[in-house]
């Protein structure tokens, strides 16, 4: 039986890797969702192309009257990846409010919305997938709103999971690392030029902090949400899996 699963932030980075990798391994239903609707409508044609099948729908997560709205037009659903997100520093000694409002709103209220607008659609069997970040494990100079979001998402996927495992539905969260993403070239950028480096002496830096020396691809990170997202996944619930190469051990 085909599963149907809705992506979040699937125009790019880790959202559109785990459509492919779902549609790749398991020939999945896709419903996509983002802001850029040219993106979007490229990634359901990779999808397709990949052997799965998919649809998109132009909508912000951050728009909690266009997520509910969204909420009767989804059908059934198996499986939620809330992978939308942004970043960026929001130093706590300058103007940085309307930033960190702005963070927060995308990175921990836009997965509430998403949530709330797809549990109606998800009976017993469902997965729920929430994407954190190592920066929800432990803090980063300049970066408190990314930080706060992303440790507050680790603690809404726990309070999700028993809240809904009486329902069948198992939610669980993950933590990726650095990751070859626009977001990571954008982090890099900004962080080299408020510590003095060059971008390359940046990310030397930053991937000699990481146990197994590298940064990882999309795809990497989405084969671990796969594995979240499959039934075999039977034991882990209320968990946030960490796919950071070693960064974070506990």
């Amino acid at each position: 039986m085909t599963r149907r699963i809705l992506i979040t932030g699937a125009s790019r980075g880790i959202g559109r890797a785990c459509a492919l990798w779902l549609a790749q391994s398991e020939a999945a239903h896709l419903l996509l969702l983002g802001r850029d609707a040219q993106a979007l409508a490229s990634v359901a044609e990779a999808v397709r192309q990949a052997g799965g099948t998919a649809e998109f729908r132009v909508v912000d997560v951050t728009d909690r009257s266009a997520m509910a709205a969204l909420s009767g037009s989804v059908g059934a659903l198996d499986g939620l990846v809330a992978a939308a997100g942004i970043s960026g520093m929001t130093p706590v000694d300058r103007d940085s409010d309307a930033f960190f409002d702005e963070i927060v709103a995308a990175d921990l209220t836009g997965p509430w919305n998403t949530v709330r607008a797809c549990l109606p659609a998800m009976g017993p069997g469902g997965r729920m997938v929430l994407v954190s970040s190592v920066l929800g494990r432990f803090g980063v100079p300049g970066y408190g709103a990314y930080c706060a979001a992303k440790h507050g998402l680790i603690g809404l996927a726990k309070a999700l999971a028993l809240e809904l495992i009486d329902r069948g539905i198992v939610v669980n969260a993950v933590a990726p690392g650095w990751v070859d993403t626009d977001m990571a070239q954008t982090g890099i950028r900004q962080i080299a030029a408020a510590t003095g480096q060059t971008e390359a002496q940046f990310r030397a830096q930053a991937e000699a902090a990481v146990p197994v020396k590298r940064f990882f691809q999309p795809e990497e990170i989405a084969q671990g949400i796969g594995w979240l997202l499959s039934p075999a996944n039977t034991m882990q619930v209320g968990q946030c899996l960490n796919l950071d190469g070693g960064v974070v051990q506990s």
